[in-house]
């Protein structure tokens, strides 16, 4: 009965997108040379390895276009209910209409492979908010393949995953503009990002654009307000206020990356539209490695509102024109809120062998609460970092505020002015 109500569901998602699929969507293994049908067209077989190779679409048919069809074939794909690999074949080029929706235990190869999506403020993969406690998706890998918009001005996030976990993105190239991110996370755990080369430039940079290329997110009405809103797709309910009620993201990896953006990278805090209803809500555990992250118009990396975080060996660059005011920062590590004390008490912040190029500084750990005792990291290490700034004196800034100089390790940092 059980495995009737599976094929039942499917069923409801094939309906809703009007496809043939000629094989039982629920068997454990498939025969190398099983075929998925879309319309007529072959638009999946099952090789030897058990993966599905995706034949694209390039031309109209049926009066829709190559992109819509792709959308819509791809889409059938990714909503099997079984565990699957689809390989989207290297020198295949797939135009898309709207974005994909991911479920459970998925990995995509694209490896050679041009995906882009046609339409302005649309990205290409996502998934449906479903479930609390990070149960929203889970288990998906992203390897290889250019992932890109057209659009050079409206906003979007192409990749963006919420609530859910193990999540791997790789080997990949993201492009967007400089008002959208490539990758956005809102309130995930256990998330790598890792030898990818992430541009949100195109169009013309704004020099007050501070969206980030690679955006580590809480869920908020203001930060996350495409799932605020309960919708119905394909039959499945999915988002509503309750998923954006402050919840955060932990074990964030990015590692080996070249990050290019308005920002570069951020874990981002509580919006004050919110009045700062959420302003107690941390990220934990992120850590930022082998990296090259680069800020057009504001910091190289933004990393707020987290209780321990390792930020070590990257190269991290502002060239923001805002010289007095802390986009000009290349790492800016900065407390906006206030934790309890509990919370706190076995934090650690590390921040070594990196080579930061700011402006108004090159690296800076403050707190800016007004908070009359501010929340404190209780354990900081500073060590091996070349700093520029545009003063000397100021590449390396370290608040009271932010941790105790009983509690701080400061030391072989190399502070530069930068010509």
């Amino acid at each position: 009965m059980k495995k009737i109500l599976k094929l039942f569901t499917v069923g409801l998602f094939v309906l809703a997108l009007s496809v043939m699929i000629k094989i039982p969507v629920l068997a454990a293994s498939h025969a190398a040379g099983e075929v998925i049908y879309y319309k007529g067209y072959e638009v999946g077989t099952y090789n030897a390895k058990g993966q599905i190779v995706y034949t694209p679409f390039s031309v109209s048919e049926y009066g829709s276009s190559a992109a819509s069809m792709n959308s819509k074939a791809l889409q059938t794909i990714c909503f099997l209910e079984e565990s699957k690999t689809i390989v989207i074949p290297s020198g295949s080029s797939v135009p898309l209409y709207t974005n994909l929706f991911l479920n459970d235990n998925t990995t995509i190869i694209a490896t050679g492979a041009d995906i882009y999506v046609t339409r302005a403020n649309v990205g290409l993969i996502k998934n449906m908010a479903t479930a609390l406690n990070y149960q929203s998706v889970k288990n998906v890998t992203i390897d290889g393949g250019t992932w890109r918009t057209t659009d050079t001005t409206e906003g979007c996030s192409i990749i963006q995953f919420c609530h859910g976990s193990n999540v791997t993105i790789k080997n990949a190239t993201i492009i967007a503009n400089y008002e959208s991110h490539c990758i956005e996370l809102i309130a995930m755990q256990n998330v790598t990002v890792k030898n990818c080369n992430i541009k949100a430039t195109l169009g013309t940079v704004n020099k007050k654009s501070v969206e980030e290329a690679v955006q580590i997110d809480i869920a908020t009405p203001s930060t996350a307000p495409g799932i605020a809103t309960e919708t119905t797709r394909y039959g499945i309910t999915y988002g509503g206020s309750k998923y954006v009620n402050g919840q955060t993201c932990k074990n964030i990896t990015i590692t080996g990356n070249t990050i290019k953006g308005s920002r570069g990278l951020c874990a981002n805090f509580y919006s004050p539209s919110d009045n700062a209803k959420w302003r107690n809500k941390f990220h934990d555990n992120i850590k930022v490695t082998k990296n090259t992250l680069i800020g057009v118009s504001a910091e190289g990396c933004a990393l707020y509102h987290k209780l321990n975080a390792t930020v070590k060996n990257n190269v991290i660059r502002t060239n923001s024109t805002r010289t007095t005011l802390s986009y000009a920062v290349g790492l800016n590590i900065s407390i906006q809120g206030k934790v309890s004390k509990k919370k706190m008490q076995n934090t650690k912040l590390v921040v070594s062998n990196n080579k930061v190029y700011g402006v108004r500084q090159g690296i800076q750990i403050t707190n800016t609460s007004s908070a009359s005792s501010p929340s404190r990291y209780a354990k900081v290490t500073v060590k091996k970092n070349t700093c520029y700034a545009s003063q000397k004196a100021n590449a390396l800034a370290i608040s009271t505020r932010a941790v105790l100089k009983r509690n701080l390790t400061s030391k072989k940092n190399v502070l530069k002015k930068r010509k």
